[in-house]
Protein backbone atom coordinates (compact mmCIF):
# COMPACT_ATOMS: atom_id res chain seq x y z
CA UNK A 1 0.00 0.00 0.00
CA UNK A 2 1.24 3.24 -0.83
CA UNK A 3 1.74 6.63 1.31
CA UNK A 4 0.03 9.30 -0.07
CA UNK A 5 0.62 12.61 2.03
CA UNK A 6 -1.87 15.35 2.09
CA UNK A 7 -1.81 18.95 2.33
CA UNK A 8 -4.81 21.90 2.89
CA UNK A 9 -4.70 25.01 0.29
CA UNK A 10 -5.48 28.52 -1.45
CA UNK A 11 -3.25 30.69 -4.15
CA UNK A 12 -2.95 33.15 -7.66
CA UNK A 13 -0.38 33.50 -11.17
CA UNK A 14 1.81 35.00 -12.97
CA UNK A 15 4.76 33.83 -14.98
CA UNK A 16 8.41 32.72 -14.01
CA UNK A 17 10.31 30.96 -15.97
CA UNK A 18 13.39 29.40 -15.85
CA UNK A 19 14.49 26.84 -18.72
CA UNK A 20 16.56 24.42 -17.33
CA UNK A 21 18.50 26.21 -14.62
CA UNK A 22 17.70 29.62 -14.11
CA UNK A 23 14.68 31.85 -13.27
CA UNK A 24 13.63 35.40 -14.94
CA UNK A 25 12.35 36.86 -11.57
CA UNK A 26 15.21 38.96 -10.07
CA UNK A 27 13.43 39.45 -7.17
CA UNK A 28 13.62 35.22 -6.36
CA UNK A 29 15.37 34.37 -3.47
CA UNK A 30 18.43 32.80 -3.49
CA UNK A 31 19.64 29.75 -1.29
CA UNK A 32 23.29 30.11 0.10
CA UNK A 33 25.84 27.50 0.76
CA UNK A 34 26.73 25.83 3.97
CA UNK A 35 30.02 24.61 5.63
CA UNK A 36 27.95 22.75 8.19
CA UNK A 37 27.58 19.30 6.39
CA UNK A 38 23.55 18.31 7.05
CA UNK A 39 22.51 21.77 5.31
CA UNK A 40 21.88 21.94 2.19
CA UNK A 41 21.25 25.24 1.73
CA UNK A 42 20.44 28.54 3.62
CA UNK A 43 17.67 31.06 2.78
CA UNK A 44 16.44 34.03 3.48
CA UNK A 45 12.91 33.29 3.37
CA UNK A 46 9.89 31.96 5.11
CA UNK A 47 9.48 28.32 3.80
CA UNK A 48 5.85 26.94 4.26
CA UNK A 49 6.38 23.35 2.37
CA UNK A 50 8.86 21.06 1.30
CA UNK A 51 8.29 17.75 -0.98
CA UNK A 52 11.82 15.64 -2.67
CA UNK A 53 11.81 13.06 -5.11
CA UNK A 54 15.16 11.03 -6.20
CA UNK A 55 17.08 14.16 -7.74
CA UNK A 56 16.08 17.61 -5.83
CA UNK A 57 14.33 18.73 -2.78
CA UNK A 58 11.73 21.63 -3.79
CA UNK A 59 9.58 24.50 -1.53
CA UNK A 60 7.28 27.06 -1.42
CA UNK A 61 8.05 30.22 0.48
CA UNK A 62 7.77 33.76 0.61
CA UNK A 63 10.01 36.60 1.96
CA UNK A 64 9.54 40.26 3.17
CA UNK A 65 7.27 41.35 -0.08
CA UNK A 66 3.87 39.40 -0.68
CA UNK A 67 5.28 37.69 -3.67
CA UNK A 68 5.43 33.96 -3.14
CA UNK A 69 8.19 31.59 -5.20
CA UNK A 70 7.78 27.57 -6.28
CA UNK A 71 12.03 26.29 -6.50
CA UNK A 72 14.03 23.88 -5.76
CA UNK A 73 17.42 22.62 -6.56
CA UNK A 74 19.44 19.66 -6.52
CA UNK A 75 20.33 17.74 -3.78
CA UNK A 76 24.32 16.91 -4.35
CA UNK A 77 25.46 20.96 -4.77
CA UNK A 78 21.97 22.96 -4.16
CA UNK A 79 23.26 26.70 -4.45
CA UNK A 80 24.21 26.17 -8.00
CA UNK A 81 21.44 24.77 -9.30
CA UNK A 82 18.00 26.89 -8.00
CA UNK A 83 15.64 27.36 -9.94
CA UNK A 84 12.26 28.79 -10.03
CA UNK A 85 9.15 28.10 -11.04
CA UNK A 86 6.35 30.56 -10.43
CA UNK A 87 6.53 33.93 -8.33
CA UNK A 88 2.92 35.32 -7.37
CA UNK A 89 1.17 36.77 -4.37
CA UNK A 90 -1.75 34.00 -4.36
CA UNK A 91 0.73 30.67 -4.78
CA UNK A 92 -0.79 28.48 -2.34
CA UNK A 93 1.50 27.78 1.19
CA UNK A 94 0.78 24.00 1.69
CA UNK A 95 -0.22 22.80 -1.91
CA UNK A 96 3.20 21.13 -3.80
CA UNK A 97 3.70 17.94 -5.17
CA UNK A 98 6.06 16.01 -7.60
CA UNK A 99 5.25 12.78 -9.75
CA UNK A 100 6.85 11.45 -12.90
CA UNK A 101 8.88 14.37 -13.62
CA UNK A 102 6.66 17.16 -13.16
CA UNK A 103 6.07 19.39 -10.30
CA UNK A 104 2.44 20.71 -9.03
CA UNK A 105 1.25 23.74 -7.10
CA UNK A 106 -1.97 25.83 -6.98
CA UNK A 107 -2.94 29.85 -7.71
CA UNK A 108 -6.09 30.42 -5.39
CA UNK A 109 -7.13 32.97 -6.90
CA UNK A 110 -7.44 31.58 -10.94
CA UNK A 111 -8.69 28.74 -8.69
CA UNK A 112 -6.08 26.58 -11.18
CA UNK A 113 -3.64 23.92 -10.45
CA UNK A 114 0.01 24.37 -12.33
CA UNK A 115 2.97 22.10 -13.31
CA UNK A 116 6.26 22.54 -15.22
CA UNK A 117 8.84 19.79 -15.85
CA UNK A 118 11.28 19.43 -12.98
CA UNK A 119 14.24 20.82 -14.77
CA UNK A 120 12.23 23.93 -15.24
CA UNK A 121 9.43 25.82 -16.97
CA UNK A 122 9.85 26.81 -20.66
CA UNK A 123 7.75 29.38 -20.62
CA UNK A 124 4.64 29.72 -18.46
CA UNK A 125 3.34 26.83 -16.40
CA UNK A 126 0.73 24.48 -17.96
CA UNK A 127 -2.68 24.64 -16.35
CA UNK A 128 -3.89 21.35 -15.62
CA UNK A 129 -6.81 22.09 -13.93
CA UNK A 130 -9.70 25.08 -13.10
CA UNK A 131 -11.46 24.05 -10.07
CA UNK A 132 -15.21 24.28 -9.79
CA UNK A 133 -15.07 25.91 -6.21
CA UNK A 134 -15.32 28.80 -4.78
CA UNK A 135 -12.08 30.45 -5.81
CA UNK A 136 -11.61 32.46 -2.39
CA UNK A 137 -11.00 29.36 -0.42
CA UNK A 138 -9.91 27.18 -2.90
CA UNK A 139 -10.52 23.13 -2.66
CA UNK A 140 -9.92 23.84 1.00
CA UNK A 141 -7.99 20.64 1.53
CA UNK A 142 -6.45 18.22 -0.94
CA UNK A 143 -4.19 15.50 -1.55
CA UNK A 144 -2.42 13.96 -4.60
CA UNK A 145 -1.89 10.14 -6.12
CA UNK A 146 0.15 9.28 -9.30
CA UNK A 147 -1.90 10.43 -11.36
CA UNK A 148 -5.08 12.15 -9.87
CA UNK A 149 -5.44 15.39 -7.70
CA UNK A 150 -8.49 15.70 -4.93
CA UNK A 151 -9.69 18.10 -3.58
CA UNK A 152 -12.69 19.34 -1.65
CA UNK A 153 -14.36 22.80 -0.81
CA UNK A 154 -15.23 24.04 2.34
CA UNK A 155 -19.11 24.66 2.22
CA UNK A 156 -22.27 23.68 2.43
CA UNK A 157 -22.48 20.64 -0.16
CA UNK A 158 -19.08 19.15 0.16
CA UNK A 159 -18.21 16.52 -2.80
CA UNK A 160 -15.01 15.13 -2.79
CA UNK A 161 -13.74 15.44 -6.06
CA UNK A 162 -10.80 14.54 -8.77
CA UNK A 163 -9.22 15.85 -11.65
CA UNK A 164 -6.32 14.03 -13.57
CA UNK A 165 -2.84 15.40 -13.56
CA UNK A 166 -2.20 14.17 -17.46
CA UNK A 167 -5.35 14.27 -19.14
CA UNK A 168 -7.66 17.40 -19.97
CA UNK A 169 -11.18 16.49 -18.59
CA UNK A 170 -14.04 17.38 -15.93
CA UNK A 171 -13.85 16.24 -12.29
CA UNK A 172 -15.09 13.28 -11.14
CA UNK A 173 -16.96 13.04 -7.67
CA UNK A 174 -15.21 10.52 -5.74
CA UNK A 175 -18.32 11.09 -2.94
CA UNK A 176 -20.92 13.14 -1.38
CA UNK A 177 -20.38 14.73 2.23
CA UNK A 178 -21.25 16.81 5.17
CA UNK A 179 -18.50 19.27 5.81
CA UNK A 180 -15.31 17.80 5.73
CA UNK A 181 -11.63 17.59 5.61
CA UNK A 182 -9.70 15.34 3.40
CA UNK A 183 -7.04 13.98 4.98
CA UNK A 184 -5.19 11.54 2.51
CA UNK A 185 -5.07 8.70 -0.06
CA UNK A 186 -4.15 4.37 0.03
CA UNK A 187 -4.21 2.53 -3.54
CA UNK A 188 -8.06 2.24 -3.09
CA UNK A 189 -9.90 4.85 -1.19
CA UNK A 190 -9.68 8.63 -0.15
CA UNK A 191 -10.18 9.62 3.45
CA UNK A 192 -11.82 12.08 5.49
CA UNK A 193 -12.94 13.34 8.59
CA UNK A 194 -16.30 15.29 9.43
CA UNK A 195 -17.00 17.19 13.01
CA UNK A 196 -19.51 15.68 15.26
CA UNK A 197 -23.44 17.58 14.62
CA UNK A 198 -22.18 19.31 18.48
CA UNK A 199 -19.10 20.97 16.95
CA UNK A 200 -17.01 19.71 19.81
CA UNK A 201 -13.89 17.79 19.20
CA UNK A 202 -15.19 14.55 18.31
CA UNK A 203 -15.12 13.17 14.96
CA UNK A 204 -15.19 10.70 12.88
CA UNK A 205 -12.92 9.42 10.20
CA UNK A 206 -14.67 7.93 7.17
CA UNK A 207 -13.72 6.39 3.23
CA UNK A 208 -14.78 5.90 -0.03
CA UNK A 209 -13.52 4.29 -3.42
CA UNK A 210 -11.18 7.05 -5.22
CA UNK A 211 -12.39 6.03 -8.53
CA UNK A 212 -15.67 7.45 -7.73
CA UNK A 213 -16.88 3.83 -8.44
CA UNK A 214 -19.01 3.53 -5.54
CA UNK A 215 -21.42 5.93 -3.71
CA UNK A 216 -21.42 4.36 -0.22
CA UNK A 217 -18.90 5.81 2.48
CA UNK A 218 -17.84 3.59 5.06
CA UNK A 219 -17.11 4.95 8.40
CA UNK A 220 -13.41 3.73 9.65
CA UNK A 221 -13.68 5.40 13.52
CA UNK A 222 -15.81 7.33 15.45
CA UNK A 223 -12.92 7.98 18.51
CA UNK A 224 -11.16 10.76 16.17
CA UNK A 225 -10.18 13.82 17.96
CA UNK A 226 -9.74 17.06 15.89
CA UNK A 227 -8.15 19.84 17.82
CA UNK A 228 -9.26 23.45 16.51
CA UNK A 229 -6.14 25.00 15.93
CA UNK A 230 -3.56 22.10 15.48
CA UNK A 231 -2.95 20.75 11.79
CA UNK A 232 -4.32 17.01 11.46
CA UNK A 233 -2.26 14.10 9.97
CA UNK A 234 -3.05 11.11 8.41
CA UNK A 235 -1.26 8.03 6.86
CA UNK A 236 -1.35 4.10 6.14
CA UNK A 237 0.67 1.44 5.47
CA UNK A 238 -0.16 -2.54 4.77
CA UNK A 239 -1.41 -3.69 7.85
CA UNK A 240 -3.07 -0.41 9.58
CA UNK A 241 -4.25 3.53 9.29
CA UNK A 242 -2.88 5.92 11.61
CA UNK A 243 -4.07 9.71 12.69
CA UNK A 244 -2.98 12.62 14.82
CA UNK A 245 -5.77 13.49 17.81
CA UNK A 246 -3.61 16.69 18.01
CA UNK A 247 -5.27 17.73 20.83
CA UNK A 248 -3.43 19.60 23.66
CA UNK A 249 -3.42 15.57 25.46
CA UNK A 250 -2.67 14.05 22.24
CA UNK A 251 -2.18 10.97 20.56
CA UNK A 252 -0.93 8.82 17.79
CA UNK A 253 -4.22 6.17 16.62
CA UNK A 254 -4.40 3.07 14.59
CA UNK A 255 -7.09 1.04 12.99
CA UNK A 256 -6.68 -2.22 10.93
CA UNK A 257 -6.93 -1.81 7.73
CA UNK A 258 -10.33 -3.00 7.51
CA UNK A 259 -11.23 -0.46 10.31
CA UNK A 260 -12.50 -0.23 13.58
CA UNK A 261 -15.16 -2.86 15.54
CA UNK A 262 -14.52 -0.79 18.21
CA UNK A 263 -12.42 1.94 19.92
CA UNK A 264 -9.11 2.64 17.70
CA UNK A 265 -5.97 1.63 19.60
CA UNK A 266 -3.76 4.68 20.97
CA UNK A 267 0.16 3.40 19.84
CA UNK A 268 1.79 6.43 21.27
CA UNK A 269 0.42 9.19 24.09
CA UNK A 270 -0.05 11.43 25.69
CA UNK A 271 2.02 13.82 23.06
CA UNK A 272 1.29 17.59 23.28
CA UNK A 273 -0.30 18.02 19.86
CA UNK A 274 0.70 15.92 17.42
CA UNK A 275 0.92 17.50 13.89
CA UNK A 276 2.01 15.49 10.98
CA UNK A 277 3.48 12.01 10.64
CA UNK A 278 4.89 10.10 7.84
CA UNK A 279 5.53 6.17 7.34
CA UNK A 280 8.83 4.87 6.28
CA UNK A 281 8.26 0.77 6.34
CA UNK A 282 8.69 0.02 9.74
CA UNK A 283 9.63 3.71 10.86
CA UNK A 284 6.71 6.16 12.15
CA UNK A 285 8.39 10.00 12.38
CA UNK A 286 6.23 12.56 14.06
CA UNK A 287 6.08 16.49 14.66
CA UNK A 288 4.30 17.72 17.83
CA UNK A 289 4.61 20.77 20.17
CA UNK A 290 6.87 20.82 23.20
CA UNK A 291 6.53 22.55 26.35
CA UNK A 292 7.77 25.78 24.91
CA UNK A 293 5.16 25.69 22.26
CA UNK A 294 7.88 24.79 18.94
CA UNK A 295 8.02 21.59 17.09
CA UNK A 296 10.16 19.22 18.14
CA UNK A 297 10.15 15.72 15.68
CA UNK A 298 10.56 11.93 17.08
CA UNK A 299 10.40 8.38 15.85
CA UNK A 300 8.96 4.95 16.67
CA UNK A 301 8.50 1.61 15.54
CA UNK A 302 5.49 0.34 14.42
CA UNK A 303 3.19 -1.74 14.58
CA UNK A 304 3.79 -0.81 18.34
CA UNK A 305 5.18 2.29 18.82
CA UNK A 306 6.40 0.97 22.33
CA UNK A 307 9.30 3.81 22.50
CA UNK A 308 9.82 7.14 20.93
CA UNK A 309 13.31 8.83 20.13
CA UNK A 310 13.66 11.90 19.71
CA UNK A 311 15.32 13.40 16.75
CA UNK A 312 18.18 16.36 17.58
CA UNK A 313 17.72 19.72 15.38
CA UNK A 314 19.70 22.29 16.51
CA UNK A 315 17.33 24.30 15.79
CA UNK A 316 13.18 24.25 15.00
CA UNK A 317 10.66 23.07 12.59
CA UNK A 318 8.72 25.93 11.93
CA UNK A 319 5.61 24.46 10.55
CA UNK A 320 4.37 20.77 10.64
CA UNK A 321 4.84 20.72 6.85
CA UNK A 322 8.61 21.00 6.59
CA UNK A 323 9.22 17.33 6.82
CA UNK A 324 9.86 14.75 3.56
CA UNK A 325 11.46 11.23 3.09
CA UNK A 326 13.64 9.34 0.23
CA UNK A 327 15.25 6.18 0.42
CA UNK A 328 17.94 7.22 2.47
CA UNK A 329 17.17 10.67 4.15
CA UNK A 330 14.86 12.78 6.10
CA UNK A 331 14.60 16.49 4.50
CA UNK A 332 13.92 19.18 7.40
CA UNK A 333 13.45 23.40 6.95
CA UNK A 334 14.02 24.57 10.42
CA UNK A 335 14.68 28.16 11.63
CA UNK A 336 16.33 29.41 14.96
CA UNK A 337 13.26 31.84 15.16
CA UNK A 338 9.82 31.07 16.75
CA UNK A 339 7.38 30.17 14.52
CA UNK A 340 4.56 31.80 16.68
CA UNK A 341 5.58 35.29 15.89
CA UNK A 342 5.97 34.37 12.00
CA UNK A 343 5.08 37.60 10.45
CA UNK A 344 5.94 38.05 6.44
CA UNK A 345 7.28 41.66 7.71
CA UNK A 346 10.03 40.26 9.53
CA UNK A 347 13.26 38.64 8.22
CA UNK A 348 13.36 34.82 8.60
CA UNK A 349 16.65 32.89 8.37
CA UNK A 350 16.03 28.95 7.58
CA UNK A 351 17.94 26.04 6.67
CA UNK A 352 17.04 22.93 4.00
CA UNK A 353 18.75 19.89 6.32
CA UNK A 354 18.91 16.60 5.41
CA UNK A 355 19.46 13.61 7.90
CA UNK A 356 20.17 10.36 8.13
CA UNK A 357 17.09 8.62 8.84
CA UNK A 358 17.06 7.46 12.69
CA UNK A 359 19.96 9.71 12.71
CA UNK A 360 20.76 11.99 14.87
CA UNK A 361 18.61 10.60 17.59
CA UNK A 362 19.24 11.64 21.11
CA UNK A 363 21.55 9.26 23.41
Amino acid sequence: MHIHNLTPLLGISLLTLGCAAKALDLDAPVIEASNEPDVLGTLQELVTKIVVDDERVYWLGYGRTLKKFVQSCQKQDCAATLITYDAQSDIEERTLAVRAGQLYWYRSSAAELLSCPRAGCSGAPRSVARMLVDSTSGPWTNAFDDDRFYFTNLDVRTTISSVSLTQPGPAQAVASTKPALLVGLDDAHAYWVTWAADGGYDAELSRARKDGSSSVSEVIATDVKLGAFDQFAFGTDRTGIYWTNNQLAGSINRCPTAGCTGASESITGPVRAPQKLLIDGSDLYYAYETQSGRLGLATCELPACAQSTRLTLTEKLFTPELLALDDQYLYVATSEQDRRFRDSATEVSMNIRRLPKRGGAEQ
